[in-house]
């Protein structure tokens, strides 16, 4: 995933910038010649997110001269994104592999990898079927004369094309794209897809600045059968109303938390216990506590927040990776 959501890390450097002015950070540098320094912690088509101790602030990419990131291993998954935008996948699969060098545990590096890896494989064969395609069509064309469907028409054929081949229809509130319906035993509920859910990247790429039309498209494009999603959702987990100030996050709610390099994230899950009951699993990553973003929450704060809570359970918005099958 492209979003670097490493809590601890952004509160202490944050806390070091103010006292000494000074730290090693991600760069942008404008055309104008400015440079700006912080953390960069999201990444989208047309802009990214800087933050600093002074709070966020987002840049267009069209503001952007060079962007330079404190972590080398940064600095080669964005080479590779580059070169993958560019149809240039031998060089995006050498920086892929020269990240994980680096990082052998890089979850963006990794499925860089599966994802190349799968389109290499099926080029050739693409390229076959896009032939047989082309002869099937030129066929019909002769036959029936050109296509004359109307952009309307062809977005319908691409949502038809969405829910048989995956189960799902998407809507767009805002600048959210949300999952609005699962076809049973389809692949999308095998992965375990819900309405609702909220789809934040597809094989690493953020949605938060796309149109439905786009993701549509990302979703139906893919060369590989094999689809990783990060989506974001809400579950309302019930305490343990006999809990006490003393008593742990696996005694209120039924599970341990812990402030990984991620962000605020689920380490274990009782079996029968509150959270296992509300579906929250293991390895999800917690961004908001009835409401309140974690991105800049000590681990304490967070377990307060829950046991304060006035309420009978506590709210939690999870993100969650989650694979899907095309059929």
């Amino acid at each position: 995933m492209n979003i670097r959501l490493f809590n601890v890390f952004l509160f202490i450097t944050g806390y070091w910038l103010l006292v000494t002015g000074y730290c090693f950070s991600d760069t942008i540098e404008k055309w104008d010649g400015r440079e700006l320094k912080g953390i960069i912690v999201e990444d989208y088509k047309d802009r990214v997110v800087l933050s600093t101790p002074e709070g966020e602030i987002e840049v267009m990419k069209s503001d952007i001269r060079a962007l330079r990131y404190d972590v080398e291993e940064e600095n080669l998954i964005k080479l590779a994104e580059r070169s993958k935008e560019r149809n240039d996948y031998a060089s995006a699969y050498a920086y892929y592999e020269k990240a994980l060098k680096v990082n052998p545990d890089s979850r963006a590096a990794k499925d860089g990898v599966v994802f190349l890896q799968g389109y290499l494989f099926r080029i050739q064969e693409a390229k076959k079927e896009e032939d047989i395609k082309r002869r099937a069509e030129f066929e019909r064309y002769q036959a029936a004369g050109p296509d004359t469907r109307t952009a309307e028409e062809l977005w319908r054929e691409e949502l038809k094309d969405l829910r048989s081949s995956l189960g799902i229809t998407l809507k767009s509130p805002g600048l959210k794209i949300e999952i609005e319906d699962v076809s049973r035993s389809s692949p999308a509920a095998n992965a375990g897809l819900k309405s609702d859910d909220r789809v934040i990247a597809v094989w690493g790429r953020l949605t938060g600045y796309m149109d439905l039309a786009e993701v549509v498209g990302l979703l139906l494009k893919q060369e590989p059968r094999e689809i990783k999603m990060i989506i974001e959702r809400g579950v309302n987990v019930n305490l343990n109303k006999k809990r006490g100030l003393l008593s742990g996050t696996n005694e209120l709610i039924g599970a341990r938390l812990l402030m990984e390099l991620d962000g605020l994230t689920v380490t274990q899950v009782t079996g029968g216990g509150m959270a296992e009951r509300a579906g929250l699993k293991t390895d999800d990553l917690i961004v908001s506590i009835d409401g309140k973003p974690t991105r800049y929450m000590p681990l304490k704060t967070a377990v307060k927040v829950i046991k304060t809570s006035k309420k009978d359970y506590v709210n939690f918005t999870i993100r969650r990776e989650a694979t899907i099958w095309r059929r």
